[in-house]
Protein backbone atom coordinates (compact mmCIF):
# COMPACT_ATOMS: atom_id res chain seq x y z
CA UNK A 1 0.00 0.00 0.00
CA UNK A 2 1.44 3.38 -0.98
CA UNK A 3 0.94 6.24 1.42
CA UNK A 4 -0.74 9.40 0.27
CA UNK A 5 1.53 12.44 0.38
CA UNK A 6 0.99 16.12 -0.22
CA UNK A 7 1.48 16.78 -3.93
CA UNK A 8 2.86 20.14 -4.95
CA UNK A 9 0.89 21.00 -8.06
CA UNK A 10 1.45 24.06 -10.28
CA UNK A 11 -1.18 26.81 -10.07
CA UNK A 12 -2.26 25.80 -6.58
CA UNK A 13 -1.97 27.56 -3.23
CA UNK A 14 -0.18 26.22 -0.17
CA UNK A 15 0.74 27.43 3.30
CA UNK A 16 4.44 28.34 3.77
CA UNK A 17 6.16 28.47 7.14
CA UNK A 18 9.86 29.22 7.04
CA UNK A 19 12.14 28.70 10.01
CA UNK A 20 14.15 30.86 10.65
CA UNK A 21 12.43 34.05 9.58
CA UNK A 22 13.89 37.23 8.12
CA UNK A 23 15.89 40.12 9.54
CA UNK A 24 16.00 40.89 13.23
CA UNK A 25 13.23 38.40 13.94
CA UNK A 26 15.18 35.39 12.70
CA UNK A 27 13.92 33.22 15.55
CA UNK A 28 10.32 33.97 14.61
CA UNK A 29 8.89 31.78 11.83
CA UNK A 30 7.75 33.53 8.66
CA UNK A 31 4.31 32.63 7.26
CA UNK A 32 2.76 33.32 3.87
CA UNK A 33 0.43 31.75 1.36
CA UNK A 34 2.41 30.68 -1.70
CA UNK A 35 1.22 29.90 -5.22
CA UNK A 36 3.34 27.18 -6.80
CA UNK A 37 4.12 27.68 -10.49
CA UNK A 38 6.52 24.81 -11.21
CA UNK A 39 7.86 21.69 -9.49
CA UNK A 40 10.79 19.74 -10.95
CA UNK A 41 12.30 16.69 -9.22
CA UNK A 42 16.10 16.86 -9.44
CA UNK A 43 16.36 13.05 -9.84
CA UNK A 44 19.50 12.83 -7.73
CA UNK A 45 18.17 10.21 -5.34
CA UNK A 46 18.46 12.80 -2.54
CA UNK A 47 14.75 13.84 -2.44
CA UNK A 48 15.43 17.28 -3.92
CA UNK A 49 12.79 19.32 -5.72
CA UNK A 50 13.28 22.57 -7.56
CA UNK A 51 10.18 24.65 -6.83
CA UNK A 52 9.12 27.97 -8.33
CA UNK A 53 6.51 29.91 -6.40
CA UNK A 54 5.07 33.32 -5.60
CA UNK A 55 5.46 34.31 -1.95
CA UNK A 56 2.64 36.86 -1.75
CA UNK A 57 3.59 38.42 1.60
CA UNK A 58 7.20 39.07 0.60
CA UNK A 59 8.23 42.52 -0.67
CA UNK A 60 6.39 43.73 -3.77
CA UNK A 61 8.41 43.14 -6.93
CA UNK A 62 10.52 40.31 -5.50
CA UNK A 63 7.85 37.76 -4.65
CA UNK A 64 8.89 35.14 -7.21
CA UNK A 65 11.24 32.47 -5.90
CA UNK A 66 12.95 29.42 -7.34
CA UNK A 67 14.52 27.19 -4.70
CA UNK A 68 15.87 23.70 -4.29
CA UNK A 69 14.19 21.89 -1.40
CA UNK A 70 15.48 18.70 0.21
CA UNK A 71 12.45 16.83 1.56
CA UNK A 72 12.94 15.62 5.13
CA UNK A 73 9.38 14.55 5.96
CA UNK A 74 6.50 14.02 3.57
CA UNK A 75 2.98 13.52 4.94
CA UNK A 76 -0.57 13.69 3.54
CA UNK A 77 -1.13 17.38 4.43
CA UNK A 78 2.40 18.79 4.64
CA UNK A 79 6.05 18.36 3.90
CA UNK A 80 9.11 19.59 5.75
CA UNK A 81 12.17 20.49 3.70
CA UNK A 82 15.57 22.11 4.06
CA UNK A 83 16.11 25.06 1.73
CA UNK A 84 19.28 24.60 -0.29
CA UNK A 85 20.99 27.94 -0.89
CA UNK A 86 24.51 26.66 -1.46
CA UNK A 87 27.39 26.41 0.96
CA UNK A 88 27.26 30.02 2.17
CA UNK A 89 23.49 30.46 2.34
CA UNK A 90 21.35 30.66 5.46
CA UNK A 91 20.26 27.50 7.20
CA UNK A 92 16.50 27.42 6.87
CA UNK A 93 13.72 24.90 6.67
CA UNK A 94 10.17 25.21 5.44
CA UNK A 95 6.88 23.55 6.14
CA UNK A 96 4.65 23.52 3.07
CA UNK A 97 1.11 22.57 3.88
CA UNK A 98 -2.38 22.17 2.57
CA UNK A 99 -4.09 25.54 3.02
CA UNK A 100 -7.58 26.25 4.35
CA UNK A 101 -9.47 29.35 5.44
CA UNK A 102 -8.64 28.55 9.08
CA UNK A 103 -4.89 28.58 8.27
CA UNK A 104 -5.23 32.10 6.84
CA UNK A 105 -7.34 33.26 9.79
CA UNK A 106 -4.83 31.98 12.34
CA UNK A 107 -1.44 32.75 10.81
CA UNK A 108 -2.23 35.69 8.48
CA UNK A 109 -4.78 37.73 10.44
CA UNK A 110 -3.97 40.90 8.47
CA UNK A 111 -5.18 39.25 5.26
CA UNK A 112 -8.24 37.90 7.03
CA UNK A 113 -9.24 41.25 8.53
CA UNK A 114 -8.52 43.26 5.36
CA UNK A 115 -10.42 40.86 3.08
CA UNK A 116 -12.94 38.88 5.15
CA UNK A 117 -14.27 35.89 3.28
CA UNK A 118 -17.83 37.20 3.66
CA UNK A 119 -16.91 40.25 1.55
CA UNK A 120 -15.68 38.13 -1.36
CA UNK A 121 -17.51 36.65 -4.34
CA UNK A 122 -19.74 33.60 -3.72
CA UNK A 123 -17.15 31.39 -5.47
CA UNK A 124 -14.36 32.72 -3.24
CA UNK A 125 -16.46 32.07 -0.15
CA UNK A 126 -16.49 28.37 -1.04
CA UNK A 127 -12.87 27.90 -2.15
CA UNK A 128 -9.68 29.03 -0.45
CA UNK A 129 -7.89 28.92 -3.82
CA UNK A 130 -10.40 31.24 -5.49
CA UNK A 131 -10.33 33.46 -2.40
CA UNK A 132 -6.53 33.79 -2.62
CA UNK A 133 -6.68 34.33 -6.41
CA UNK A 134 -9.06 37.25 -5.78
CA UNK A 135 -7.00 38.71 -2.92
CA UNK A 136 -3.68 38.27 -4.79
CA UNK A 137 -4.40 38.45 -8.54
CA UNK A 138 -1.60 37.16 -10.75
Amino acid sequence: MTSQRLSLVPDRWYGWQMITGYGGERNVPYFSPIRVSRVTPKKTGRRILNVSFRNVLYAEGVQHFQLDLRILTHRPNYLIADLIYGESGPERSAVISHIEFEWIRRVCPDIWSARPVESMSPLAQGSVSIYLDEVFPH
